[in-house]
């Protein structure tokens, strides 16, 4: 297609140079002597920083990193038009299946994720290990102002329009019938997706289901099992559900561990100038996420540096801004408001896993959409396409196929056994 472009990766040598600049004139914070175990109660340690700094510096190839992110997935741009936000350059990744009934898939990313998250499973995907398996077309686009993808330059560019964008790249590639998969922010732009476009995306996978507490009044007897499991009484929830609720709490409720996001949603122009300057301390700010979000996931040097030099090549303050686009200000805030509590009637599909940070009792996702799969896991966390990567691409695979044997758009037969 004339208007879908080839992109690869190739950041100058001066933007490589600049950095190195930066990262040897790095000041470091004075830091407390804190007791053994509570070392990152504070924020990010600065001997782990420091660390990181100097492998940077001297030891770290993007060239390598940059090499396997253009070999492993195909990436390309193309300009969407849309209805509020002028014409944006789109990145997207774009790997399709040898099988010609392959479902086309939507993944999407959020903070301080990329479109790069799908490496580990994209292989899976494409190309299943069992042939019962569904084969999918692979889509993982940059989020307008993350990564590649061009941010808009007027305010309100939020889930809603961002759903608009993706909807209209997947018809852009052919696919007039989709499904999509998501975490973080990427949970609600599919929520946002089977709200806005029932016709075209048929089911949605998430790992991240932002729900209104409201919803609960209207579903009494979920309501009477959450209190009946916290007492511990017949009826209740499973201990296994309730434990899965107290992050939810802690994180909607309490507001624990979401300082980063209450910046982000107030002050992402202010933020942006220190991140924007110094490599270190953007190193810093999204480290503290890569140790606290994951379920004891081991983060290699180089997976750490490439998911920063993901930000860091554009800069971040766009991403930053995401945040405020969507939370604190009036549009956005109403759109993602209608998001996270009306109803859709395409099929919907939960993976929960261990340590995420956003959790409900398996039954729950039924305030919102019709429940076709669900499972619970005992360890992974945020970054699942990462962590537990082939856990992961079973649960879509066995959502998908019981989504596409029962709409007929989707030409996928149950395999027969012998």
């Amino acid at each position: 297609m004339a208007d879908i472009k080839p992109f690869k990766i190739n950041v100058s040598d001066e933007l490589l140079e600049d950095l190195k600049k930066r990262l040897e004139l790095t000041r470091y914070p004075h830091e407390l002597d804190l007791p053994k175990g509570e070392e990152w109660s504070y924020g990010t340690p600065r001997n782990t920083v420091q660390e990181l700094v100097e492998y940077w510096k001297s030891g770290y190839d993007w060239r390598k990193a940059e090499t396997e992110l253009n070999t492993k997935l195909p990436q390309f741009t193309t300009d969407i038009v849309t209805e509020e936000h002028s014409t944006l350059a789109v990145h997207f990744a774009h790997v399709r299946s040898s099988r010609p009934n392959a479902i086309p898939l939507l993944v999407i990313h959020g903070w301080p994720g990329n479109f790069a998250e799908v490496l580990k499973i994209v292989d899976e995907l494409t190309e299943p290990a069992d042939p019962k398996h569904p084969a999918f077309h692979v889509i993982s686009p940059s989020i307008p102002g993350f990564g590649f993808s061009q941010p808009s330059s007027k305010p309100g560019f939020g889930i809603k329009a961002t759903a608009e964008v993706f909807h209209k790249l997947m018809h852009r590639l052919g696919y007039k019938h989709y499904m999509a998969q998501g975490g973080d922010f990427g949970g609600m732009i599919v929520r946002a997706l089977a709200i806005g476009y029932p016709e075209s995306c048929r089911g949605i996978h998430t790992t991240f289901l932002v729900m209104h507490p409201v919803l609960l009044l209207k579903h009494p007897i979920m309501l009477g099992k959450i209190l009946l499991g916290f007492i511990g009484a017949p009826g209740g929830y499973t201990p296994s559900e309730i434990e899965g609720l107290k992050p939810t709490i802690k994180f909607f409720i309490k507001e624990e561990g979401v300082a980063y996001s209450i910046i982000q949603r107030q002050a992402p122009q202010t933020l942006g100038f220190g991140m924007t300057d110094s490599p270190a301390g953007l190193l810093a700010w999204i480290r503290e996420k890569y140790e606290a979000w994951p379920d004891r996931y081991n983060w290699s040097k180089d997976e750490i540096l490439m998911w920063t030099m993901l930000y860091w090549i554009p800069g971040p303050a766009a991403s930053f801004r995401y945040y405020k686009e969507n939370f604190n200000s009036e549009k956005g805030l109403a759109d993602l408001l209608n998001t996270i509590k009306t109803w859709s009637d395409v099929p919907l599909g939960v993976s929960t896993f261990k340590k995420e940070s956003i959790q409900w009792p398996d039954e729950m996702g039924g305030m919102v959409q019709p429940l076709k799969f669900t499972r619970r896991h005992e360890s992974g966390g945020h970054f699942a396409a990462w962590e537990k990567p082939d856990v992961l691409a079973r649960d879509v695979q066995e959502f998908a196929a019981i989504v596409a044997l029962e709409d007929p758009t989707f030409h996928f037969t149950a395999p027969t056994t012998s």
